[in-house]
């Protein structure tokens, strides 16, 4: 979609990309909540829409065509979870179905990652609510206005509030800024008794960027420039790909020369962060994502200008495994909180294919029994001398061609 259009100036464009979530038992059809293509044959919905619901008794309904579908598959968000009070976190689902015309030819909602969101933009809606299915003939989406309210918690980058009025059974709602997809709908917060919030007006919302974990790539490409992650201001992932376009500017084609591209056997693995790497105060709580593109074994290493290094994945009696798709969080550096400071440290993430029995002999390589000091057992920080760590990593470089990246970056770091 050029630039210079917007969204909400045509949403006949995207009449057949919305759709109702409905629970269907014989003649009986309750609307759930909305629905809407991210990609053909994927819509995106509230992971509470359907956390209960019998899974063969669901089925999306286009108002547009009056068309439905079974659902054939329903992912949760890998980070969905119900908190005490009663605050869905990553309330977010992937519903699948096979579409038939004109659905599956429909054009995907616009959306990219990383898009920037300021408190106070206006920000719109578009969707078929259930009343307009049974009482109207509408044959577009209805568009509704509110602003953005900002975060529901500091440092929370993912869960939004907005003052859309919405109302039970739009849950799933894509909430645009104009020209592309920036949030979805989650519900009001008045059942949210541990917010405290001033009124049952404010609402919840869902960034997009949490579309990532369902490996949806972005059917609108943001435009980039060099202060990308300090005007974003929200989650910051990098890719090993990225990372070594930048070692190539850097350090030149002799670094690069290591890597072979040439049908790989592992794919990129993305970094998010919950602050913009160098927008971190200091002392302040870093989380660190780590979604791995295939099955990996994953190690991030900090190492500091006097060549130490601190593990900072895996722990000591954790698997440095993960699956392709799985979501870790890295929030604690042994027992302590892993926070920022002014150091210019640099961060290795290094990962090892994951599906083959030569890769799991290097994994088991990377960090051996001497490594790790008695007190690990304790819940100290693994500490390892650097120089003897990295020319033990680039003998299993030359001897793993293909089967390891490895990535060096600026850690994350506070101005002050």
């Amino acid at each position: 979609m050029p630039t210079h259009e917007r969204l909400i100036d045509q949403p006949a464009r995207f009449n057949h990309s919305l759709a109702n979530v409905i629970s269907k038992e014989g003649d009986k059809e309750t609307t759930l909540g909305q629905a809407w293509l991210a990609a053909p044959g994927r819509l995106i919905t509230c992971g509470h829409v359907v956390e209960t619901a019998k899974p063969q008794a669901l089925f999306l309904k286009f108002p547009a065509s009056g068309n439905l579908y079974p659902v054939k598959t329903i992912r949760l968000h890998p980070a969905f979870v119900r908190q005490p009070d009663q605050l869905v976190k990553f309330d977010l689902a992937l519903l699948e179905a096979e579409l038939k015309a004109p659905e599956n030819s429909a054009q995907p909602l616009p959306f990219s990652y990383e898009s920037a969101l300021k408190s106070g933009i206006d920000l719109w809606t578009m969707r078929y609510p259930a009343h307009l299915g049974q009482l109207s003939a509408a044959i577009q989406p209805l568009i509704q206005n509110g602003k953005f309210l900002g975060l529901l918690r500091k440092h929370d980058n993912f869960h939004l509030l907005h003052d859309l009025p919405l109302s039970p059974g739009d849950s799933g709602a894509p909430i645009t800024d104009g020209r592309a997809i920036v949030a979805i709908h989650c519900g009001d917060t008045a059942t949210l008794p541990g917010l405290n919030l001033p009124t049952t007006s404010i609402r919840l919302a869902l960034w997009v960027d949490a579309l990532r974990e369902f490996g949806i790539a972005e059917t609108q490409k943001a435009a980039l420039n060099s202060n990308l992650l300090a005007k974003v201001g929200l989650v910051f992932v990098l890719s090993f790909l990225l990372t070594l376009f930048a070692l190539y500017q850097i350090a030149g084609q002799d670094l690069l020369k290591k890597w072979s591209f040439d049908q790989p056997k592992i794919m990129p693995v993305h970094l998010g962060l919950n602050r913009p790497i160098h927008g971190y105060k200091l002392n302040e709580d870093i989380e660190v994502n780590l979604i791995p593109g295939s099955n990996t074994y994953v190690f991030l290493l900090q190492i500091d200008r006097q060549d130490n290094i601190a593990v900072l994945y895996p722990q000591f009696g954790i698997s440095p495994f993960l699956k392709g798709g799985e979501s870790r969080t890295i929030n604690y550096f042994g027992r302590s909180k892993l926070t920022a400071n002014p150091s210019p440290d640099q961060w290795h993430l290094i990962a090892i294919d994951g599906n083959s029995a030569q890769g799991k002999e290097i994994a088991d390589t990377m960090l051996t029994n001497e490594d790790w000091p008695a007190g690990d057992r304790e819940g100290k920080p693994l500490l390892i001398k650097g120089k003897t760590f990295l020319k033990r990593l680039e003998t299993i470089e030359e001897q793993a061609k293909g089967t390891i990246l490895h990535a060096i970056f600026d850690s994350p770091r506070s101005s002050t």
